[in-house]
């Protein structure tokens, strides 16, 4: 009989991009037949209620804490794949501290620090993503939104705001780029070339950005 577990990690983030691949790690792990890390957010506790997901504990995190959710065999699985959720996060914490000469804590003081910048990768939950993208925006800087779950509305307001700045937005829900030959959020290892493409499918962008680099071209722009 199968087993869903849920444990919380109180004021813990990460970014959704390493989420979802830890998340893909650990359902392929034996014993375990799905496997979600999300922020407690209302959107993302919904998701997890629909798939089965969602426990009582769960239904306690705030939009600031991290929810483990599992289904497993039994409950031998759940507590390995759990050990192995813990041992992941931490060891994605102390490599993220290691690459980084400086943390900030919010965009403002990113922006502050680093004014060169012309460019922010958004990967917060959906219900703060649209106020990041308008703080960049502000500030001169392109955006590219990894976030989903902002409504049409804001996007809308984003993207006139954007046009009359002479900027780009990308997304919500933007999940593969190429700026400059640089791969943003899920992107595959290609030739850096002259080839610019702007499509509405980030897989079949990455499938055409694959099959141009086995025929001996490159990317430098990509853009979904």
């Amino acid at each position: 009989m199968n087993t869903v577990v849920n444990e919380i990690r109180k004021g813990f983030y990460l970014d959704s991009v390493a989420l979802m691949r830890l998340s893909a790690e650990i359902s392929a792990l034996g014993g375990i037949e799905e496997a979600v890390l999300m922020t407690g957010t209302p959107a993302n506790q919904q998701i997890m209620k629909d798939a089965g997901l969602l426990t009582e504990t769960g239904e306690g995190a705030s939009a600031n804490d991290l929810i483990i959710a599992l289904r497993a065999d039994g409950k031998s699985s759940a507590n390995r794949a759990l050990a192995q959720v813990q041992k992941s996060l931490q060891g994605n914490q102390s490599t993220s501290k290691a690459k980084q000469t400086s943390n900030y804590s919010t965009l403002g003081s990113a922006i502050t620090a680093l004014p060169e910048m012309n460019l922010a990768l958004i990967s917060t939950p959906g219900a703060y993503a649209s106020r990041e993208a308008h703080v960049a925006l502000d500030h001169g800087i392109n955006v590219m939104i990894f976030s989903d779950n902002v409504s049409v509305e804001k996007e809308v307001a984003l993207k006139r705001k954007a046009q009359d700045l002479g900027l780009l937005v990308m997304g919500p829900d933007c999940g593969t780029a190429y700026i400059n030959s640089v791969p943003l959020a899920f992107a595959n290892a290609v030739k850096q070339g002259n080839v610019s493409v702007i499509a509405a499918s980030g897989t079949g962008l990455q499938e055409f950005s694959v099959l141009l680099s086995k025929l001996g071209s490159g990317i430098r722009h990509e853009l979904v």
